[in-house]
């Protein structure tokens, strides 16, 4: 049985409509997670969230999943596509396989974006190869994509979260993305990772925005909630906001306070 309401009535604040409300999704792997997978949609929904996303689908029964989606009148942002790696030719038959999966549950969930990453570097196996080979992976998977309808969002990792990770830069992932020459292939901009990479975020996001498929955030040290560290989200959403960013912004941090304190504030932060 599904039980609402437990939060209270949440109200949106009033905005400029010039510059429309950020529309967030909450990253329901990493917040509420002390309570039942399908008990954390509710909390997004009393909280007046539009969105949720989420990693893998293993461990979860997708059928309560999508029941769930429809009660509550939630989308679903984004979700892992596939954990193999890009740039190891051995893995991509695994790679297409969860592709297909991932891209036929897409549709069931009416979920736009799957998330995908590089894998760690091959040892003995030049970056060139390597490069060539995520490449040859990304085109046969945007083609799957372009028929699902649905779009693949490369995410770049740090380095000192993710050591030996190939793809860290974003800079190389929107030439990357140029380079397929797919709509069915956009990048994920996670600015945690990006602002331990290379920082300068807003220039990156003003130049880039077009190639950026699905942004998530998190504050720097700790991948906690906006606010707490060095980036100035308060900036970062007013320029989204200027720029007018359609998509998404994935709530993805451990908060240090209430998950739902930390989630109002983030939401107040944006308006």
């Amino acid at each position: 049985m599904i039980v609402l309401g437990h939060l209270g009535p949440i109200r949106w604040m009033r905005c400029d409509m010039a510059n429309p409300p950020l529309r967030f999704s909450v990253c329901v792997e990493t917040l509420f997670k002390e309570k039942p997978f399908e008990q954390r949609l509710e909390y997004v929904h009393d909280l007046g969230f539009p969105a949720f996303e989420f990693w893998t689908r293993q461990g979860k029964d997708m059928n309560i999943t999508l029941a769930l989606k429809m009660a509550l009148r939630l989308e679903v942002s984004a979700f892992v596509g596939s954990t193999a790696s890009l740039v190891d030719p051995a893995q991509h038959q695994q790679f297409f396989a969860d592709i297909n999966r991932a891209a036929a549950l897409a549709f069931d969930l009416s979920c736009a974006n799957l998330i995908i990453t590089s894998g760690t570097c091959v040892p003995g196996m030049s970056r060139q190869d390597q490069r060539a080979n995520l490449l040859d992976a990304l085109h046969a998977a945007a083609e799957t994509a372009c028929d699902a309808d649905v779009t693949l969002v490369l995410k770049p990792l740090n380095q000192h979260d993710h050591p030996n990770t190939f793809l860290s830069s974003s800079d190389e992932g929107f030439e990357i993305v140029r380079t397929v020459n797919s709509p069915h292939l956009r990048l994920c901009y996670d600015l945690y990772h990006q602002q331990i990479t290379e920082g300068n975020l807003t220039r990156r996001i003003s130049e880039n925005l077009d190639l950026i498929g699905h942004i998530q955030v998190a504050d720097v040290p700790g991948r906690h909630e906006p606010g707490t560290g060095e980036i100035n989200y308060e900036h970062i959403f007013g320029l989204l906001r200027e720029l007018g960013y359609k998509g998404f912004v994935g709530l993805e941090y451990n908060s240090l306070v209430d998950d739902t304190a930390s989630l109002r504030a983030v939401r107040a932060m944006s308006q």
